[in-house]
């Protein structure tokens, strides 16, 4: 009987030494977590987000007066005037035929260059598949969105990049069987030709289809732009168009972006300034403008205007947008503001991990994004901060050569 109480207790005094080890473990886990990262440098972009409205010159086109009209031109294209920017059928079905055939033979062409494509020695695969992988994220964010417009081109690029990289490698391509298909199927559709076509008035670049704010804003708006004038066009609600329109024509080449940000955001934006200007996520919704008017409002809030003459399919139909203005560019060391320091001296630093021992080496902050501090890279200047040192980014008590156990 004593012999089984002196096991027991053995046993339960074994359980509390281990519950109390790994208690022990656990709160040093919590208490004094020290973790590091290493410092590396980095190029560090800072945007503002801002709520933007697309000022222009529009012209809306008539309507095709008895027929159907398909468009011969694309978003975005720069068309002269007296050009031709649509066609008119009889019938529905004449008008789709053409549409269906305008599509098919694009198609087709792509499987000719595929089928043409040749051995290049000096091709630059590298810069090739960074395109292929960009057009395929681009089909992938279309599927996101559900915006399939230009899915189609996107494809057949996509198609034809991958296509000449195959064959730089070795590959055999043949589409022969899908040329053959697609001539078929193009001379199925018995094409007939328009009965007449739309010829504009005014030189431009043309868009498909109006989206009923042409008239809130125009270019003679942005010389006396106010506060209410920007905020009642972010407000109005967009005029009803005829669904017949055959399109409209953005008259001129400068065209203008209007904002309203903070003044504490817009203190390196200056006019006369150039500034990039990302009006989606896309490259193609990219674009430099340059600061037009700065306004100085209640609040500690600007009014700003940019311009810019840029242009393609994805910028035509912009109008309100949730963007980004692109501030200034950092080049430095990036990490946690939550790592800096400040010793008895009041000098900002960091503490870094040399060895078992902290060590508290000094920074010169260049800017903060975010919640991010960047610092000048002081690589060779001792007692400041150098890539690849190891940052505590957390842990308490630390301080210079403490031992890190």
């Amino acid at each position: 009987m004593k012999r089984n109480k002196a096991i027991f207790a053995i046993g339960v005094l074994v359980v509390l030494l281990v519950f109390l080890y790994l208690s022990t473990v656990v709160y040093r886990s919590i208490t004094n977590d020290r973790k590091t990262v290493t410092a590396v440098v980095t190029t560090v972009p800072k945007t503002v987000d801002a709520d933007m409205f697309i000022i222009r010159d529009e012209v809306i086109l008539d309507e095709a007066s008895g027929g159907y009209a398909v468009s011969l031109a694309i978003n975005g294209e720069k068309v002269k005037a007296g050009g031709e920017i649509a066609a008119v059928f009889d019938s529905k079905e004449s008008a789709e035929n053409y549409t269906s055939s305008l599509a098919l033979n694009k198609k087709l062409e792509t499987y000719k260059t595929i089928n043409n494509q040749v051995k290049l020695a000096n091709l630059d695969l590298e810069g090739l598949s960074n395109s292929i992988n960009s057009d395929f994220f681009k089909m992938l964010d279309s599927v996101y969105t559900n915006d399939f417009s230009g899915i189609s081109d996107t494809q057949l690029s996509f198609s034809e990049k991958l296509s000449r990289k195959n064959v730089s490698l070795g590959d055999e391509v043949d589409c022969s069987k899908q040329i053959e298909e697609l001539q078929k199927q193009i001379d199925s559709l018995n094409v007939r030709s328009p009965k007449s076509t739309i010829i504009t008035e005014s030189s431009g670049y043309y868009v498909s289809r109006p989206d009923g704010y042409e008239d809130i804003l125009t270019t003679a708006d942005v010389e006396n732009l106010t506060e209410e004038m920007l905020t009642g066009a972010f407000e109005a609600e967009k005029k009803e168009v005829s669904k017949n329109a055959t399109g409209k024509i953005i008259t001129g080449y400068d065209w203008y972006i209007a904002t309203i940000i903070s003044s504490d955001d817009a203190t390196d934006i200056d006019v006369g300034k150039s500034l990039t200007i990302m009006l989606g996520d896309g490259d193609n919704e990219k674009v430099v403008a340059k600061v037009y008017s700065r306004k100085a409002l209640e609040d500690k809030r600007v009014l700003l205007v940019f311009q810019t003459t840029y242009m393609n399919e994805q910028l035509a139909t912009i109008r309100k947008v949730n963007g980004k203005i692109l501030v200034r560019t950092y080049r430095g060391i990036k990490m946690n503001a939550d790592a800096v320091r400040v010793d008895e001296n009041g000098q900002k630093g960091v503490f870094i991990r040399e060895g078992n021992i902290s060590k508290f080496n000094k920074i010169e902050e260049l800017g903060y994004v975010d919640n991010y501090v960047i610092v000048k890279d002081n690589t060779g200047k001792a007692g400041w901060l150098s890539q690849y040192d190891e940052v505590f980014i957390s842990g308490k008590d630390l301080f210079n050569g403490k031992v890190i156990s």
